[in-house]
């Protein structure tokens, strides 16, 4: 008895202490990680579904008693327990964790990376820094599978052609689309690397669809920083100054070289009068034999700068008090062109505010300010263009004459480029104005208000006692020429995103609806005068007549609703749905508006329980379809009869019709497929892999009309272009241990590009020098005939019954005869793809060890092709006599025909222009392999920080680095850059102007290369 009494009393005993000791009690602290106070983490007690969310200031409070276990998690960080014992005050500080519970920005809100159904690909900001670069874009090479980066050229401030998963329209843009702090931006000229918070691309319809009209080919997201609410206030300053050189410089023949071939090239000429094969010059002289000259100019180093600077100063304060967080900074960036006189700076200042008013709303602001001036070089297809006239100016010639004049000779000296005086400033000023309301838990309301104004000012003059200061007459008038641009846009937008966890945790739900309004406007006007009575008076204000000038407005707009629903269960089934309805004032009302809808879904079969493969961590399954619309880059109002006014040949005031009404006028639209994989292996390896299949219908082109019609041609919905391909990533930390550290990347793009049909009769038409869109074909085709080598003997073409044709000398080029009908002629023209490489990507690595660190990165092309259009004239072989005699040629040009060298790369040199034109023909003689491998940055750094110096403590960190930008460039191609292709940087691209230069892609005219640099730098943060 005595027995059972004593355990009656033990238990209560036990429950008196549980009662007394263990009630529960209100737990609270805060959660940081090592940026400070980190709001949103989801706090609860284990085992059961009570939890909390932490407020603005990352404060949590929660009931909980001694011995429970309190879950602290958050997507993107480790997940911590932590047991409750006698203290009600529990902080606590979490770490990142693996790649998937990454947060990547999509569009109108975050995601985790686990849980992302649609393509999309980060890029670390890691890559943006140090990169001393005038257009963002370049630091962007190689980074991303589907993202094929170009580089344009060596001119200062140089941009670059950006495609994702390859190119769909015609007439429209063909240009990604820029949301910069969720506005939608033309470029991304407002940014510093430095001001970079976060880059994603998105690449499948499911992720771009969001964005409706604008999104078909693929949207560049980018976040900028905006400090954190209780950081303590953080100074970084960067600082870098390195040296440029060409890439590569062309062999030129000297003198001694030049005058052998032109000897050679009469030789042959009087050879073939003797024989009687060609008749005698109309004019003997020009078989005057070349005097021999004691000049020998090197045209280039005259045009060629001499060192030029890049250089570069960016400073950012950041922090944040209890209510409020801040983010200023400012850069100059300041670049010389490898051509004399071309010169590039710009300056960039960004502000960005949030203040909390409580804890249910927050506003902010978002700014910038730009101003950048250049002082260009005439672009590549203008004839003064410096560049390439220097590589085709006579070595045997004196860049001056007798009184130090430039010398003025039968072809144009390169000189005369630099007598031209330009500037052209811009001005570039934009704001977001924003609040955050968060009226229920988990509904948050974001209304923003935003705009842009773009600014330039472009001022040329030419001297009266200049070469282009003669008017048609020859008389020394002079010319001036000012233009303004002004250029506004502003967008209203509402968000209502509702989240929320359900069954017990078990389902994340989001709904996202929205609407948006955005309007464009574009004003221009310039005026031009002659006849300055002095070198020295260079504004209009002194011309003599003010002969010409214009300005206009004119204005669209864009109206949007939208809406996405996202769920993930058990993070194992993940789905996605989001539609977009867009009007665009670019067509009539019955064709304005249109629908794009999209659905993605994925399964992460490594949650599944039966899944047991233990080196495999995640393996997720992704499959999307979507679909896009295009108006961009067509004409403000392009579906509506346009009335223009003005005078007409009798200098009389009229209206007229200015474009051909089409009322049917419509949306491009685009269909696209993507199959993914997300792959982790051996807790070290993560792959991902995409198919897609892209096909852009209704397609906005031009066709041509009845001439009666007034027109030559209307802009209609027409044709069809098929993208297709497939993408892999691999990204891994080979070693980390014992402060070394060794990541590794490589991506792979595949496309495969096919213009299904273009809609007219002809099924094709020509572009440009030797471009071709034709049906069967890829965007970036030549149509030129096929060389089939020189003849070593005289040879005769001959019909399909036997008959002669036209007959080619021994020396001479031969081409395909392709229908057999013994002539050369356009029927004998061949397509020849490649002007876009269908295989590109990029390779990256860093190593770290204590303070030392070291990447590189490179980006490659396979099955690129280049047509070297510039060679027509540098292996002209002659083609001219005296007195006239020939342009310049390259070093190649040595190796050409006679009868003692059957084996030449070149056909003989003639003077007869006619043999030198059949010789020169544009064919695929000057298709070139342009597939390249260039090693794109090396860079080797050092933080001082690492040596735990005691008079530093006030400096965070202090890195010094020194850095080759582009030092190697390994390929095949013979000319300057293989990636240099013309596109005109000067206009400010918009709404109306369609990027078509990709569909002329891959024509070298002798453009400026691009540039390679070395560089120092230094970085503090205090």
């Amino acid at each position: 008895m005595k027995t059972k009494f004593n355990g009656i009393l033990t238990l209560l005993l036990v429950l008196f202490v549980q009662i007394t000791f263990a009630q529960e009690k209100t737990i609270s602290g805060t959660v940081t990680d090592e940026g400070g106070p980190l709001p949103g983490v989801n706090v609860i007690v284990k085992g059961t579904s009570n939890g909390t969310q932490t407020d603005f200031d990352g404060k949590y409070t929660i009931k909980a008693t001694t011995g429970n276990i309190l879950v602290f998690s958050y997507v993107g960080m480790e997940t911590k327990e932590k047991t409750v014992q006698e203290s009600n005050i529990i902080n606590i500080t979490l770490a990142g964790s693996n790649l998937l519970d990454e947060i990547v920005v999509i569009g109108y809100g975050t995601a985790s990376k686990k849980d992302l159904t649609g393509s999309i690909s980060t890029i670390s900001t890691d890559n943006l820094q140090d990169k001393p670069v005038a257009d963002i874009a370049q630091a962007l090479q190689g980074k991303s599978a589907g993202l094929q980066i170009v580089s344009t050229g060596g001119r200062s401030g140089d941009g670059t052609q950006i495609s994702i998963r390859g190119n769909g329209s015609l007439s429209a843009s063909n240009s990604a689309l820029y949301i910069i702090d969720g506005v939608p931006q033309e470029s991304m000229g407002s940014l510093s690397s430095e001001d970079i918070k976060s880059v994603s691309i998105l690449k499948d319809a499911a992720s771009t669809a969001i964005y409706g009209s604008r999104a078909s080919n693929g949207v560049v997201l980018i976040e900028t920083k905006k400090g954190r609410y209780n950081q303590e206030t953080t100074i970084s300053f960067s600082t870098s100054y390195g040296l440029q050189d060409i890439i590569k410089t062309p062999n030129l023949l000297n003198a001694k070289e030049y005058k052998q071939v032109l000897d050679a090239a009469r030789i042959n000429y009087e050879n073939d009068i003797a024989s009687g094969a060609l008749p005698g010059p109309k004019d003997p002289t020009e078989l005057t034999p070349l005097p021999t000259s004691t000049v020998d100019t090197d045209w280039l180093s005259l045009v060629l700068s001499n060192s030029p600077v890049v250089q570069k100063n960016q400073i950012s304060v950041s922090g944040g008090g209890e209510n409020t967080k801040a983010y200023f900074s400012g850069s100059i960036f300041k670049q010389d062109g490898i051509i004399i006189n071309d010169s590039y700076k710009k300056a960039i200042f960004r502000v960005n505010l949030e203040q909390k008013l409580n804890k249910y709303v927050n506003i902010g602001v978002r700014s910038y300010f730009s101003y950048s001036e250049a002082v260009p070089v005439a672009d590549d297809n203008n004839i003064y263009q410096p560049y390439s006239k220097a590589l085709e100016a006579r070595p045997d010639l004196s860049p001056y004459d007798a009184d130090g004049n430039i010398g003025d000779y039968n072809f144009i000296n390169p000189l005369f480029a630099f007598e031209r005086q330009i500037t052209d400033k811009w001005q570039n000023l934009g704001a977001t104005a924003y609040f955050d309301a968060t009226p229920i838990e988990g509904l948050v309301w974001h209304s923003s208000y935003s705009g842009n104004i773009h600014s330039n000012r472009y001022n040329r003059f030419d001297a009266p006692d200049t070469k282009r200061g003669l008017n048609g007459d020859g008389i020394p008038t002079g010319y001036g020429y000012y233009g303004t641009e002004n250029n506004r846009d502003y967008q209203i937008e509402n968000t209502f995103t509702y989240s929320k966890n359900l069954m017990n945790d078990r389902l994340k739900f989001t709904l996202l609806a929205g609407h948006s309004f955005q309007k464009w406007e574009y004003e221009d006007s310039y005026v031009s005068g002659e006849n300055f009575p002095s070198n020295e008076l260079k504004w209009l204000v002194s011309a003599g007549e003010i002969n010409k000038g214009r300005s206009y407005i004119k204005a669209m707009s864009l109206e949007s609703y939208f809406t996405r629903m996202q769920l993930s269960l058990d993070s194992k089934y993940h789905l996605m749905v989001s539609t977009r309805y867009d009007g665009s004032s670019k067509f009539t009302e019955d064709n304005r508006w249109g629908s794009f809808p999209a659905v993605s879904a994925g399964w992460t079969i490594s949650n599944e329980d039966f899944f047991e493969v233990p080196f495999i961590n995640d393996l997720k399954l992704r499959a999307s379809l979507g679909y896009t619309g295009n108006q961009t880059g067509i004409s403000y109002s392009s579906g509506q009869n346009l009335i223009g006014a003005g005078e007409n040949y009798d200098q009389e005031p009229g209206l007229a019709a200015t474009d051909i009404y089409n009322p049917n006028l419509t949306w491009e639209k685009g269909e696209a497929l993507n199959f993914g994989l997300n792959l982790t292996i051996f807790d070290k390896y993560d792959i991902t892999f995409d198919y897609y299949r892209k096909e852009t219908q209704d397609l906005l082109s031009r066709i041509n009309v009845p001439q009666e019609s007034g027109y030559r041609t209307m802009l209609t919905n027409i044709g069809t272009i098929l993208n297709k391909g497939f993408e892999v990533d691999v990204n891994t930390t080979l070693i980390e241990k014992e402060g070394f550290k060794w990541n590794f990347g490589v991506n792979f793009s595949y496309n495969d590009n096919e213009v299904v049909s273009i809609g007219t009769e002809e099924g094709e038409y020509t572009t440009g020098f030797v471009s071709i869109v034709k049906e069967g074909e890829s965007l970036g085709s030549f149509y030129v005939w096929e060389a089939n080598g020189v003849a070593n003997e005289t040879y005769t073409y001959k019909d399909a019954d036997g008959v002669d044709g036209i007959t080619v000398a021994a020396g001479d080029m031969l081409y395909v005869d392709q229908n057999g009908d013994g002539q050369i002629d356009d029927d004998d023209k061949k397509v020849f793809s490649g002007g876009i490489a269908p295989i590109y990507g990029g390779i990256h690595t860093q190593v770290e060890y204590k303070g030392l660190d070291l990447s590189i990165s490179g980006q490659y092309s396979i099955g690129k092709k280049v047509f070297a259009d510039f060679k027509r004239g540098s292996l002209n072989g002659g083609s001219v006599g005296a007195p006239s005699y020939s342009e310049n040629m390259i070093s190649e040009m040595l190796d050409y025909w006679t009868p003692e060298n059957m084996d030449a790369a070149n056909p003989r040199p003639h003077l007869s222009s006619e043999i030198a034109a059949w010789n020169t023909e544009r064919s695929s003689r000057f298709i070139e392999n342009a597939d390249y491998l260039r090693i794109s940055d090396i860079t080797l750094g050092y933080d001082f920080k690492s040596l735990n110096l005691k008079d530093l403590e006030f400096i965070k960190s202090m890195r010094v680095y020194v850095q080759a930008r582009n030092p190697f460039t390994f390929t095949k191609y013979s000319g300057a850059d293989p990636e240099v292709n013309y596109v005109d940087q000067s206009s400010e691209k918009g709404q109306d102007r369609s990027d078509t230069s990709k569909i002329t892609a891959g024509v070298d005219l002798g453009g400026i290369p691009n540039i390679k640099s070395f560089l120092v730098g230094l970085n503090i943060k205090f």
